[in-house]
């Protein structure tokens, strides 16, 4: 914005030109489009002085931010990207060169810029972070400048323009979370396109509204593949004899656990009908084992008759963590796939599946994500550094990352 006092010559300018019939802004630095037929647009701030009979008007034209092999983004940013400026002075031949810029961090989380002053028609500069990486539960504060053009004029009169972060150097949500990445220093450096709102509100556990995902859309598709694996399993009991078969003898099995998982061997998911007889284990006072045709010797019994009904993203403990959140949550690693928006950890102990005891709900989610993205990036886990067998009474997530 300009001084007070250009504020008010630009003003009396102003209604000049409205007694002449035409309109204009009364607000400094906001020239209407096209002023003098030129068609440019309005200068984003000025400011005049009068000099030897002539008005000496500095203005700021244009501000803009670009990063390597990125479209500009108006003027929202990260360290590393280019902030440029661009300015003129009109009605005085050659002081384009000697207009001096300062990009002025606002707040003790926004470093200092490089370089701290240029002098020039033109000036690049690149921001810096002092945000620091000890980890929060609370979103970063965007780094923020303040622009400032000054023209020194003989007899030590100066021109000045200050561009307010409020209006322009501030950063948006989307580079405040890429911002982590930079200061953090992680492989996974996301650019603008792989920020997104995630369409399940669950696979978001970070600090923000958005989401990074070094795969777009890959955690929605890593929980449907989940899901679909989880009631394959708590569904994959086999009908060894139709239904209705007569002339069996009571311990001929009808219907059986389908193929046994790691640690916790066959698990049974259905329940007797008629006179069929349960042959294994009870859990919770539900079959956990095969079913026997019984002393009608008749087959009575439907493989899973027991409806499952699972919500599987009803379980999801943790989904995308920003590098902040990561580490606040106790992670290890800034590189956790948590962060490169491909992991999910999902708590099954408390799922209402009949008949299934919490670890043995731990070790199908794991044998889950065992046949889903390989054993290796499938496994058990207590908080964020401790491994666990999936029976282990102690364990509270599996954790499945792509």
């Amino acid at each position: 914005m300009s001084r007070p006092r250009a504020g008010w010559r630009a003003w009396f300018a102003c209604m000049a030109i409205v007694l002449a019939g035409c309109t204009c802004s009364k607000h400094p630095g906001a020239e209407q489009e096209g002023t003098g037929g030129s068609g440019a647009p309005a200068p984003l701030g000025q400011d005049s002085a009068r000099q030897g009979g002539e008005e000496i008007i500095l203005e700021v034209l244009d501000l803009s931010v670009g990063g390597e092999g990125a479209e500009a983004s108006g003027t929202s940013f990260v360290t590393g990207e280019s902030i440029t400026a661009r300015g003129r002075v009109r009605n005085a031949d050659g002081l384009d060169a000697r207009i001096q810029w300062s990009l002025q961090p606002v707040g003790p989380h926004t470093g200092p810029a490089d370089p701290a002053l240029k002098e020039g028609q033109e000036a690049v500069f690149r921001a810096s972070s002092r945000v620091g990486t000890r980890g929060n539960r609370a979103p970063n504060p965007p780094l923020e400048y303040e622009l400032v053009a000054s023209l020194p004029l003989e007899g030590g009169e100066t021109l000045e323009v200050r561009l307010s972060p409020t209006t322009f150097l501030r950063q948006e949500e989307d580079d405040v979370l890429r911002q982590e990445y930079l200061d953090f220093g992680t492989r996974f450096q996301p650019g603008r396109a792989l920020i997104s709102i995630p369409g399940r509100p669950v696979l978001n556990t970070g600090n923000y509204s958005v989401i990074a995902e070094a795969d777009a859309g890959g955690l929605s598709r890593l929980l449907d593949e989940m899901d679909a694996r989880v009631k394959a399993l708590l569904r994959n009991d086999v009908q060894e004899k139709p239904v209705g078969t007569r002339g069996l003898t009571p311990k001929t099995v009808v219907v059986s656990p389908g193929a046994p998982i790691l640690t916790v061997g066959a698990l049974g998911d259905t329940d007797p009908q008629g006179d069929d007889v349960c042959s294994g284990s009870r859990v919770g006072g539900r079959c956990a084992g095969s079913i026997l045709a019984g002393p009608n010797g008749i087959a009575d019994t439907r493989a899973n008759n027991r409806e499952t009904t699972l919500k599987l993203e009803d379980f999801v403990s943790s989904a995308f963590r920003n590098p902040q959140r990561n580490r606040a949550a106790g992670s290890a690693t800034i590189n956790s796939r948590h962060t490169r928006g491909s992991a999910l950890d999902i708590d099954p102990r408390r799922m209402a599946i009949p008949g299934k005891t919490p670890q043995q709900l731990m070790c199908i989610v794991e044998a889950a994500g065992d046949a889903v993205v390989g054993e290796r990036d499938s496994f058990t886990e207590r908080g964020a550094t401790l491994f666990l067998a999936c029976d282990s009474p102690a364990a509270d997530h599996v954790h499945v990352q792509r």
